[in-house]
């Protein structure tokens, strides 16, 4: 299958002729493109319904399109809207369509069917992550020697997940190529392969590769995307007593800002052969804390998806991060809601009745929340956490923390003109951010079971965060 080799960062097109599942006798040509900085878009010369269809406020969205392309490919279009339908002069009429996943290999009639036995993923940066080097090269002294090219199979892991009720596994693919005679070509990818203990719902899959990409970007410390997605359906007879599965190729547009690939293992907050014998471990936890920490994964990972937010919104994300993280994690009320009570009504009666109503509710929303540690308790107890080694290179100042970021999140948030020279600004604002992720980065991966010695080691060989730490 020619598209194999196209990945999530490619464009490419298929023409072929397409149709609606509950209308398969109507079938119209097209050409179905693949942008992957803009998006999916079939175009049609025709259309699955009559311009008389067409109406205000008629918007067509069918879940499901079928085609086969001119040289042979079975797609599937998923989650469809139609953006045009037009009659032209002298009666042409044609239409298009938006998409949000593209799958080649089989036809799916309706989202029911969209299941899969494994799925497996291939990220930026997986296989220097994995810091496997599956290639060797052997030069001669005299040039015209013989010249050799060895490729070992890399070793890979098996994590046996019960909080998914399934296996995560690394896994490699090994192609080759060119004409032996100019040109060869020998390519290793690495995949992370997902295999439930029963087959599921792509959807299913989707939120397991999500946190995937979170762990990931986490470990490298670098904004993490997928580039090939591949899933394995049901089994097949592709010759007498010769059984293999479907294999359904998955395409979507991805929002990429300079993906950074190349990433060599000293650059990472923790490579993969710092953690390898307790990768089962690791992973158990981070899926197994995912729903708890999912307000944490949002804000944090959103920052890495998103690098043109302005540094005021990448500070309070942060802060918001840091807040939630103490929050699910140890709580932070000075007392249990019964014991609050009656204090909190007290002090909501002795509110004086002459101010204006709206001010009076005012007051009381904020004794509602009166309980709840202050950003400055929940940072300070987070540091009391830390080792103190780490903790003196992450503050430059005893107080950083709990008094200049403090300061710049409540100057931000109320704009105050007594905070105003508190507050980071400029480049001081963007080093307070990348403080806020390296201790960030450094709880969550205490969370799930790394050691605080390892962290700390493995970050003091990374040349980006000591830059940071040394500003």
């Amino acid at each position: 299958m020619a598209t194999k080799n196209y990945t999530l960062f490619d464009d490419f097109e298929l023409k072929g002729i397409w149709w609606l599942p509950n209308n398969p006798d109507l079938q119209v040509t097209g050409t179905l493109k693949f942008e992957n900085k803009n998006d999916i878009s079939l175009d049609l010369l025709g259309a699955f319904r009559e311009i008389k269809a067409l109406g205000s406020g008629n918007i067509f969205q069918p879940e499901i399109i079928l085609g086969i392309s001119d040289n042979g490919k079975i797609c599937t279009l998923f989650k469809n809207i139609e953006v045009q339908n037009q009659l032209n002069f002298p009666g042409i009429h044609n239409s298009k369509f938006r998409s949000n996943y593209l799958f080649i290999g089989k036809h799916f009639k309706n989202s029911e069917e969209i299941q899969f036995s494994s799925l497996q993923v291939n990220f930026t940066n997986l296989e220097n992550w994995l810091a496997v080097s599956p290639f060797s090269l052997y030069i001669p002294k005299d040039i015209k020697g013989e010249w050799k090219v060895k490729h070992s199979w890399p070793i890979e892991f098996v994590a046996k997940l019960p909080e998914l009720e399934c296996v995560i596994e690394s896994t490699h693919e090994f192609k080759t190529g060119g004409d032996n005679i100019t040109t060869i070509l020998w390519e290793s990818n690495a995949y992370l392969k997902i295999t439930p203990n029963k087959s599921k719902y792509f959807d299913w899959f989707w939120s397991v590769i999500c946190d995937l990409c979170n762990f990931l970007t986490l470990l490298v410390g670098e904004t993490i995307y997928i580039k090939r997605l591949k899933a394995y359906g049901d089994d097949v007879e592709i010759a007498p007593g010769k059984i293999t599965k479907e294999i359904v190729e998955i395409f979507f547009v991805q929002k990429k800002y300079n993906p950074k690939e190349n990433i060599h293992p000293f650059e990472m907050v923790i490579p993969f052969p710092r953690i390898s014998k307790d990768i089962e471990r690791v992973l158990s936890l981070w899926f197994a804390k995912s729903q708890q920490l999912r307000s944490v994964y949002d804000l944090f990972f959103g920052i890495f998806y998103n690098p043109n937010m302005y540094l005021q919104f990448q500070f309070l994300s942060l802060i918001q991060a840091v807040e939630s993280f103490h929050r699910v994690t140890k709580g932070g009320k000075y007392l249990d809601d019964t014991a609050w009570k009656p204090y909190r009504e007290k002090l909501a009666n002795a509110i004086p009745t002459e101010l204006e109503i709206s001010h009076r509710e005012s007051l009381k929303n904020r004794i509602r929340y009166g309980n709840e540690y202050s950003l400055r308790k929940r940072i300070s107890e987070l540091l009391e956490s830390l080792d103190e080694e780490i903790l003196s290179r992450l503050s430059p100042t005893k107080k950083y923390f709990t008094g200049i970021i403090v300061d710049t999140r409540n100057y931000l948030t109320h704009y105050d003109d007594e905070l105003k020279d508190k507050a980071l600004k400029n480049a001081d604002l963007y080093w307070g951010i990348q403080r806020l992720k390296i201790l960030i980065s450094i709880l969550l991966l205490k969370e799930i079971g790394i050691q605080e010695t390892l962290i700390f080691d493995s970050m003091m060989e990374n040349n980006k965060i000591r830059q940071v730490l040394e500003k």
